[in-house]
């Protein structure tokens, strides 16, 4: 018999689940294959951990699976060139002799990594790696592990050329130069409206339209006080907006999208959105999205709304909440836009949450009392409740805005909701007190606020049912929480039966959640061999139900 293997893409990623046929007691592990689909080349992949427990750490490379066996039985591959052009196998190895043995005979045909495009749907979501808490960036710090390393690390990560941003920035990075770049080459106008600008090589982007670009800045605490400035040197036409009349923060001008408005027409031709702030930080230090649509009908909801705002100066009127709180729909697309009256926005979502048959993924960004994560909380205690995942990020704020305190959570069945409340799993790195004899050391969340970093988990997307027809992504600059509802300017996009934008989003928001989790186990004192258990947790309870899930049998 041959393994099965399932593996789901996005731009970034591809996610490997596989089950092994037939399960055998002597299975340790297995060997991972990578076939470059253009020269036929086979790769064998690495491990980053060594093949036992009493391992030292690896190369920065890692070891090949063949030498020390992924023991586990779904797998991440990062490199980002190799999707859309990529096969992969996965093979079984049992212990012998000391070593391994690796079982050629029940080897998995190659399966392709396809990566998903816009289609018909015209709809493409890029992500950044904003994770600073891990192996990668303790590396790009030489190993120095304390605030001062991390503040100059901070330093480093506005220059364009460092490869510590590079990386870090990911494809979100890509999707914003390019959206600029393509609206350029073609003479066309952009309408942005940004809670917050900093970043210097965005701004250059911007400054390259002078009087092309309107920019309609908000009241984010991250903008320099000479950025609008500098821009209106350049041409660009800078309107502000502050809801709170006073340089507040809050309620916050929180939208992040940029509209493309054809220079002759006058016609809004494609848009993006998603949860990534215009500075440094919102590209490398916390994880974000950006959503590309190339669909002119949202993309004139969304210029319709830079106009309105613009006209409203520094107000919420009542008749723009009740607009904000009208679904504008676009064939599989609705719109929707806060400030609203009743959590307008929230009806169709909690009504796709309490529809979900099969999975929900999720990440959030101080939801607070959110109607939404109370539903998600509601249904991981269903006794037959659909598989669940996500990792909900906050941050404590003084009266005058100053970030005073990191936490977050990780949510997935099997654990009674009110220890998600007390106890369980606030992301962070790898626990000193707990490392690994593999592993480096990695900074800590308690470290964020000396070194002026605010955010972990900074997305708010959320991913239903993505193998069916029926699927639903739900995205944008909304933090679904009742005061972003009832006070900030945001922007909530729903997108139904886009399989390829919702396994897109959900490839991403599991890696989220396994990085997470790891670390928040062995925070928890977690046991770090027990990595090198047996196979069989995979072959029942949630274990069984996750990987059920990716093999797109749930």
């Amino acid at each position: 018999m041959a393994a099965h293997l399932q593996v789901v893409t996005n731009s970034d990623d591809a996610l490997l689940a596989w089950t092994p046929d037939p399960w055998s007691d002597d299975l340790v592990g297995f060997r991972l294959e990578r076939k470059d689909l253009k020269t036929g080349n086979v790769t064998v992949l690495n491990n980053r951990i060594p093949a036992g427990a009493d391992g030292t750490q690896v190369p920065v490379g890692g070891v090949a699976s063949t030498a020390s066996p992924i023991r586990r039985c779904m797998w991440v591959d990062h490199d980002v060139e190799q999707a859309g052009h990529a096969a992969y196998r996965v093979t079984p190895m049992a212990a012998s002799g000391g070593g391994f043995v690796v079982r050629e005979s029940e080897a998995s045909p190659w399966v392709s990594a396809e990566a998903p495009d816009s289609g018909d749907e015209g709809a493409a979501v890029y992500f950044n790696r904003g994770t600073i808490m891990s192996q990668v960036v303790s590396r790009l710090a030489g190993g120095e592990v304390n605030v001062k390393s991390l503040k100059a690390l901070k330093a480093h990560l506005a220059e364009p050329g460092y490869p510590g941003r590079r990386y870090l920035a990911g494809q979100a990075r890509h999707a914003l130069l390019d959206f600029m770049a393509n609206a350029d080459r073609r003479g066309n106008h952009i309408y942005a409206a940004l809670y917050e600008l900093n970043d210097p090589e965005l701004i250059a982007g911007l400054k390259a339209f002078g009087a092309r670009c309107h920019l309609l800045l908000g009241n984010g605490s991250s903008t320099f006080d000479d950025t609008a400035h500098e821009l209106e040197a350049a041409d660009v036409i800078v309107k502000h907006r502050d809801l709170s009349h006073n340089g507040a923060s809050s309620p916050s001008v929180h939208n992040k999208f940029v509209v493309e408005v054809d220079s002759a027409s006058g016609q809004a031709l494609r848009m993006l959105t998603g949860s990534t702030n215009w500075t440094t930080t919102g590209l490398c230090t916390q994880l974000n999205n950006v959503l590309v649509l190339e669909r002119p009908g949202t993309a004139n909801r969304f210029y319709q709304q830079w106009r309105k705002l613009a006209e409203v100066g520094d107000d919420m009127p009542e008749q723009l909440r009740i607009d904000n709180g009208k679904a504008s729909i676009d064939g599989n697309i609705t719109t929707f836009f806060a400030a609203t009256r009743g959590q307008a926005e929230f009806a169709p979502v909690l009504d796709a949450i309490a529809k979900a048959k099969h999975g929900v993924l999720f990440l959030m960004f101080m939801p607070g009392q959110s109607p939404l994560l109370e539903a998600l909380l509601a249904r991981v205690a269903e006794a037959d409740a659909p598989y669940i995942r996500g990792v909900v990020s906050a941050v404590t704020q003084s009266e005058k805005g100053v970030v005073t305190e990191h936490n977050a959570q990780v949510i997935a069945n099997g654990v009674d909701p009110e220890r998600f409340h007390n106890e369980v799993l606030k992301p962070d790195g790898l626990p000193p007190a707990n490392l690994p004899k593999w592993a480096l050391e990695e900074f800590q969340r308690s470290m964020y606020l000396s070194a002026g970093l605010n955010a972990i988990v900074h997305s708010k997307t959320l991913v239903i049912d993505p193998f069916s027809d029926d699927c639903v992504v739900v995205t944008g600059s909304h933090n679904f929480s009742p005061a972003a509802s009832g006070k900030n300017d945001e922007n909530l996009v729903i997108i139904r039966g886009d399989k390829a934008l919702a396994q897109a989003y959900a490839v991403h928001i599991e890696g989220v959640y396994d990085h997470f989790a790891w670390r928040a186990f062995l925070s928890n004192g977690g046991d770090p061999a027990s990595i090198y258990q047996p196979l069989t947790g995979w072959q029942s309870g949630n274990r069984a139900k996750e990987l059920a899930f990716w093999m797109n049998r749930a």
